[in-house]
């Protein structure tokens, strides 16, 4: 219980950096504008149809490749120091110890991730709600845009995949979109985390983890290959949900997950313990 007491203190602290960090703030603001963008264009097709669009937005924000890379990057900057070791670190090493330390380390990726997406969830909502038609149904606008070839019309930029609104309902794709998003954002900073604390840089875990997000676009279209692109995973339209395709299943994709973040995490702790603590300029 002490141990874990204390790894809550070393993830506090992280958190409570944040309103001092520049970094952050910088990402929200770059999360603010790509939200509005991205979701503008739904907005105003509903407006020329007039219609209010439904709360449903977010499981859509990742379906377009390019689009995803610019959601994602912002990801990969607020992770891009790992393993956090700045100038009050080593205090804070000598006082919990490493391994309470780095089980510290290793949850603030967990939650920092979670509030990244939930964050995106709420700005796909908040900065349309006047414009917004509060329905448990997907609405007209997102079964025109999925359905019909209005996108095409419209240019839009947005990918609304059609088997999505047909296999699930809102509140389920809201549901895995939120959750395969979420692990996907512990297990890219679980690799930048890994990666720099083995190299003792800030660079080849970024490296890697930039990597994986070309990856993901660069598998597109190429539906075995989805199964060897954990980035791709967060899209539920990368999924296969009857069967009938190559595409990984929910459960080889849960499983995937525990196994690759389970062997990050031994992987953070071991590296931890034998690291040398270098101090390095904030980013």
């Amino acid at each position: 219980m002490k141990l874990f007491n204390t790894a809550r203190f070393v993830c506090l602290q992280n958190f409570r950096k944040w309103s001092s960090n520049y970094r952050v703030w910088i990402i929200a603001i770059l999360l603010i504008i790509l939200t509005h963008s991205f979701t503008k264009e739904i907005v105003d097709f509903g407006k020329d149809i007039d219609i209010n669009v439904s709360p449903w937005m977010f499981p859509f924000l990742f379906t377009q490749k390019f689009i995803k890379l610019l959601f994602f990057f912002p990801l990969l900057l607020l992770f891009s120091d790992a393993p956090f070791i700045d100038e009050n670190q080593p205090y804070i090493i000598a006082r919990s110890g490493r391994i309470p330390w780095s089980i510290g380390q290793i949850g603030y990726i967990f939650i920092a991730s979670a509030v990244y997406f939930i964050f995106l969830l709420l700005l796909s909502i908040g900065l349309n709600f006047f414009n917004i038609q509060f329905t448990m149904e997907w609405g007209k606008v997102l079964g025109t845009l999925a359905n019909t070839n209005a996108a095409e019309v419209v240019n839009l930029k947005t990918f609304i995949p059609s088997d999505v609104l047909h296999y699930f309902s809102p509140i389920q794709a809201l549901w895995f979109s939120l959750l395969l998003s979420w692990l996907t954002g512990v297990f890219l900073g679980l690799i930048i985390y890994v990666i720099n604390s083995f190299s003792n840089t800030r660079v080849f875990g970024i490296l890697t983890a930039s990597f994986l997000l070309v990856l993901d676009a660069a598998v597109t279209n190429r539906y075995y290959l989805y199964r060897f692109s954990p980035v791709s995973w967060s899209n539920l339209a990368r999924i296969d949900i009857n069967g009938t395709t190559p595409m990984p299943s929910i459960t080889y994709i849960y499983i995937s997950f525990a196994l690759l973040i389970g062997i990050m995490i031994i992987s953070a702790i071991v590296i931890n313990r034998k690291q040398t603590i270098n101090v390095l300029p904030p980013i």
